[in-house]
């Protein structure tokens, strides 16, 4: 057995790595011919098989090889090994089979397809665990969010701790922030619980593939009126433990369900700050959940709009301070800024009558009630 070295190896005496975090879970442990051509379905991989029969393999970068059970499992590096293994044997194309022959006989002609490879020894698979954390979920070749996710909770659970400082220390070990890591984890526990209640009925467009994972996480971990509605704790040790089944069925089907407008009730992530507003109104939450209203709808009844005003008003503020600083250095001012800025003054003059107006009226209706 070789520990901690460089080594060739011939490509049949290589396996694919059947717990690749790249890997659907219906995947897992599944014929070598099935996942390489879940590997073709994406179009990068022939682009790669393409590049290694005109320019030959590239040793530079070295595959990540451990032995287990006897077989020699490439743990970095399965993108590289299924595309020379497709170039050696295209008759286990069933996707794409045309493209994969033609390219396979490219390399046939131009010699440029290897029989081995180097490859870099290692001991365990928790030798290496690091460098590809940091390599894949905060470096230079990310993975999909879902592969971050799920390789992230494999070594979350591997830690057999629940506290926060799980999230810090796996954190430092990839060269990431333990908010970060925290979110992808409960986001992928989230994913976890939708797919294994049968999607909630959404299995006819909603599968591992199309999951959009930053969805729940976003939602979970950023508004906390929306994770107490669906009964989760993001910042307790068992974020699940006391989770409404039936709020958060619901919660996942504004998420992804389609509607008959071809959308989904949320629409998209920049609504989540809305649910979280709705979910804390009485009257918003009871429009939006009984009565069907849109999601723009119902914020209408939040006092979102007053949040809303408070941030254009105060991004204002701050341009036209910018703008005040760098007056001095104005060489050639156009009629069109100064119309400009008579149109600024205007605004603020009927933004502010407007204001003083619903002021003097609260204040009114307050006299009222004391009286």
């Amino acid at each position: 057995m070789h520990n901690n070295q460089f080594i060739p190896l011939k490509i049949k005496d290589l396996s694919l790595d059947p717990e690749n975090p790249r890997l659907p879970e219906r995947l897992k442990n599944a014929l070598e011919k099935d996942v390489l051509n879940w590997m073709l379905s994406d179009a990068t991989l022939v682009d790669l098989m393409a590049s290694i029969a005109e320019n030959g393999f590239f040793n530079g970068e070295p595959i990540l090889v451990v032995v287990e059970g006897g077989k020699n499992i490439v743990v970095e590096g399965n993108r590289r090994l299924g595309a020379i293994k497709l170039l050696n044997n295209p008759e286990l194309a069933s996707e794409s089979p045309r493209t994969v022959k033609t390219i396979a006989e490219t390399a046939a002609t131009k010699g440029t397809l290897p029989s081995e490879v180097w490859v870099y020894m290692c001991k365990s698979r928790g030798e290496v665990r690091n460098y590809l954390g940091f390599r894949h979920v905060s470096g230079v070749k990310q993975w999909p969010l879902i592969s971050k996710a799920r390789y992230l909770f494999d070594l979350f659970i591997k830690k057999e701790r629940f506290d926060y400082d799980v999230y810090k220390e796996l954190a430092r070990e990839i060269g990431s922030k333990g908010n970060y890591v925290r979110k992808l984890i409960i986001g992928y526990q989230a994913f976890q619980i939708i797919k294994t209640r049968n999607w909630f009925g959404m299995g006819e467009y909603l599968n591992e593939e199309s999951f959009d994972l930053s969805l729940i996480s976003e939602v979970l971990n950023t508004q906390p009126s929306v994770s107490e509605y669906a009964g989760i704790d993001v910042n307790s040790e068992k974020p699940f433990e006391k989770i409404n089944t039936e709020t958060f069925e619901q919660l996942s089907k504004w998420l992804y369900q389609i509607t008959e407008t071809g959308r989904t009730r949320i629409g998209d992530n920049r609504n989540l700050r809305l649910l979280n507003k709705i979910l804390q109104n009485d009257e918003a939450r009871k429009a939006f959940i009984e009565d069907g209203k849109s999601i723009t709808e119902a914020a209408e009844l939040t006092d979102l709009s007053d949040e809303n005003i408070r941030y254009y008003l105060n991004e204002a503020s701050n341009n036209l301070n910018e703008a005040q600083k760098l007056i001095h250095k104005a060489k050639s001012p156009t009629k069109k800024d100064e119309d400009l800025l008579e149109e600024i003054i205007s605004s603020a003059d009927v933004i502010s009558a407007h204001l003083r107006r619903i002021g003097r009226q609260n204040k009114f209706k307050a006299q009222i009630n004391e009286d």
